[in-house]
């Protein structure tokens, strides 16, 4: 197999008009690969560290020129003439060399950067498709092998509210799924009609949060389309972010409210009501009991799915094994920090009965890897962010073009 002549790193613009590291590989046969990572979302301390300059000077303190001179100077140069077959022991490699259990010495973004650097030149000298290729590597570790069949289902956030919302509401993200026997492309196409037809019809005039549920459901109607079947209602509470004290402070209460009697609003107001396929971080992330009591009063069909809560960190993976908090967890690749690392997070939740979901970040680009490793991975649910916003667009119009090739395949 062909080896690694070159690894170079630069500065790009994400999505949030911060820097983040653009890399290239060059393979010893002078064919290329290049990505541009995104950048975390940092909203625990069990998150693992992003690696900037903290110099207020620039970029408000964003800029990431440490990582791209570590790759330049350091990891770069004693990769020269590596096997790109080595995608696992160079992971590995990389983890050693930071050697801290946030990854704090070299940063996740430097880490992902050479790691995904690694996979996608593996695909290119092989002459695969990227989600192929990856398909191939996890196969390695998960057991039993993840056979590439049909496409995950897309949740499509419609509304935003929460700390980077356009409306001042609490939950973070107001979802719809259109139903798994829906071909993707027709997920997508009515994933974009309905976020463009709730803004025709109701223009952000909402004051509670069920407000914006009662507008998905008619907006769904109006499509023609049975709200519950062919349209299921997802919810992303981030309920951290209105968690204050040990009370919940949402709109639709008068008052703070303790976790019982906000458990009871989740409950009567929303699970029995609107049957919600999807509800991510319901609880605040050490309401353990809170995340407990509700998954025993969830039906089979509901996912309840950890997301703030993980934070692709091992440890809470386990613990939320343990406390039988949730039926699901999402898995972010830049979280998780190398290729590698994201593939035995996937195999500890499959091992466990766990379903999972692959999701980009806030600080997107339009590179679309994450599209590609959704597919070869197996998820049930990806979520790209709402259907619109080229950065988004970039990974749902990667699915369309996966799509196409599994079709014609088989």
């Amino acid at each position: 197999m062909a080896g690694i002549k070159k690894i170079t790193a630069s500065e790009v613009i994400n999505s949030r008009g911060y820097p983040t590291i653009f890399g290239k590989l060059v393979l010893d046969n002078d064919q290329e690969v290049s990505v541009s990572v995104p950048s975390l979302e940092t909203v625990n301390d069990y998150q693992p560290i992003e690696l900037k300059d903290n110099d207020l000077n620039r970029f408000n303190g964003h800029g990431v020129t440490r990582a791209v001179s570590y790759i330049n100077n350091l990891i770069g140069p004693k990769l020269k003439g590596v096997s790109l077959d080595k995608q696992f022991e160079i992971d590995d490699w990389l983890l050693k060399s930071d050697n801290t259990k946030n990854k704090s010495a070299l940063g996740v973004n430097t880490l992902l950067t050479v790691s995904c650097l690694v996979l996608k030149a593996g695909a290119k000298e092989k002459n695969l498709s990227l989600f192929k290729y990856i398909n191939t590597l996890f196969n390695k570790i998960s057991q039993p092998p993840v056979t590439i069949e049909k496409m995950p289902s897309p949740i499509f956030p419609l509304l935003m509210g929460g700390k980077h919302g356009q409306i001042d509401l609490d939950f973070k993200e107001f979802q719809v799924i259109p139903s798994s026997s829906f071909a993707y492309s027709r997920s997508y196409q009515v994933g974009v009609d309905l976020y463009h037809l709730l803004r025709e019809l109701y223009k952000f005039n909402f004051t509670y949060n069920l407000d914006v549920i009662d507008a998905i459901k008619d907006s769904v109607e109006k499509k023609g389309l049975v709200f519950g079947r062919d349209i299921f209602l997802g919810i992303n509470f981030g309920a951290s972010s209105y968690h204050v004290g040990n009370r919940y402070s949402v709109k639709d209460k008068q008052q703070p409210v303790l976790s019982d009697e906000y458990l009871n609003f989740l409950e009567k107001s929303i699970i029995t009501k609107y049957f919600p396929l999807i509800i991510t971080d319901p609880f605040a992330s050490e309401d353990w009991s809170g995340w407990n009591k509700l998954n025993g009063l969830v039906s089979k069909e509901t996912y309840q799915i950890g997301d703030e809560l993980v934070g692709s960190n091992k440890e809470r993976l386990e613990k939320v094994i343990k406390e039988k908090a949730g039926s699901s967890v999402v898995i972010r690749p830049n979280q998780a920090g190398t290729i590698t690392e994201a593939f035995r997070l996937i195999d500890i939740a499959r091992k466990n009965q766990l379903n999972y979901l692959i999701a980009s970040d806030l600080g997107e680009t339009d590179d679309n890897f994450v599209a590609d490793f959704s597919v070869g991975v197996g998820a049930e649910f990806v979520n790209f962010g709402p259907p619109v916003h080229g950065e988004n667009v970039a990974k749902y119009n990667r699915l369309l073009q996966i799509e196409k090739e599994i079709t014609n395949n088989k």
